[in-house]
């Protein structure tokens, strides 16, 4: 079982740590009603890397692609 995922994400309106909140609380509920168990899910908080430069970009889904 791994451990961790990645995300590339383009930002729109709505800022990225919102949606990570809500992503991360619903799943972290979800699998606690499953599981029959309470408390925090993750150990740490998200990591997050703005990339503007296209060359990034193409390193990052390769990493991504990779892992």
């Amino acid at each position: 079982m791994t451990n961790h995922l990645h995300l590339l994400l383009r930002t729109g309106v709505a800022p990225i740590a919102s949606i990570m909140r809500r992503l991360l609380t619903g799943y972290a509920v979800s699998f606690n009603r499953r599981h029959r168990r309470h408390g925090h899910l993750f150990q740490n908080r998200y990591k997050s890397i703005l990339c503007q430069e296209d060359l990034y970009l193409l390193e990052l889904v390769r990493y991504i692609h990779l892992n």
